[in-house]
């Protein structure tokens, strides 16, 4: 099994995401005027009302992206050591049986039969193939949504605390060509993201 195909690049799931979209008004839910605060227009709306995160950067050095591939490429390793065992006993196998039938220590019936169960082991590991590549998938999947999830529900509380109207992802080719320096909140947001993840990440860990 190649390592090519079982680890999954999550960026590329990423990538293409937009993060989230807050739109604050200038108005409170019980139809009174907010009052102006620092970093606010008098019309409600920030000086400062669009930012970006440069995704490549982010998962570059986000703690729970790290500790999920390395988790996952672990696994990885395990079921290519699983499989190989498997394939080697059962070549083993092969070889014997093609010795004693070319030096006729077999008769055709115990050959026919033993020809049965190699077809049959054979069969198995191409299913225990399968499965093993299945499992890692599922488990690529899940993590990349929990990481999903972490930023998005991190730039909930973000924006709204910084009274941002749009938070936007850029990567390289990414629809996002141009942002000017002052909106990049790359850093902040990953020092944020990191400092949260501090918290919760015996139980993420444990999760899978």
């Amino acid at each position: 099994m190649k390592k090519s195909s079982l680890i999954l690049n999550v960026i590329l799931l990423i990538a293409v995401v937009v993060l989230y979209v807050l739109y604050f008004t200038g108005k409170s839910s019980s139809g009174e005027a907010v009052q102006p605060v620092a970093g606010i227009t008098e019309a409600g709306v920030s000086d400062r009302p669009i930012v970006y995160v440069n995704m490549d950067t982010l998962l570059a050095n986000y703690d729970m992206f790290a500790d999920l591939q390395d988790r996952l490429q672990k696994k990885q390793q395990d079921s290519e050591s699983k499989l190989n065992a498997r394939g080697q006993k059962w070549q083993t196998k092969v070889n014997e049986f093609q010795s004693n039938l070319q030096k006729g220590l077999i008769t055709r019936s115990e050959a026919q039969k033993i020809q049965n169960q190699l077809q049959q082991e054979q069969q198995e590991i191409m299913q225990m193939k399968d499965d093993l590549a299945n499992s890692l998938m599922e488990e690529q999947q899940v993590g990349s949504r929990k990481v999903i999830f972490s930023i998005v529900d991190f730039l909930n509380g973000y924006s709204q605390e910084h009274h941002y109207r749009y938070v936007l992802s850029t990567t390289v080719g990414g629809a996002v060509l141009y942002g000017e320096k002052q909106l990049d909140v790359t850093q902040e947001v990953l020092e944020g993201l990191n400092e949260k993840y501090k918290t919760v990440r015996d139980s993420v860990l444990k999760a899978q």
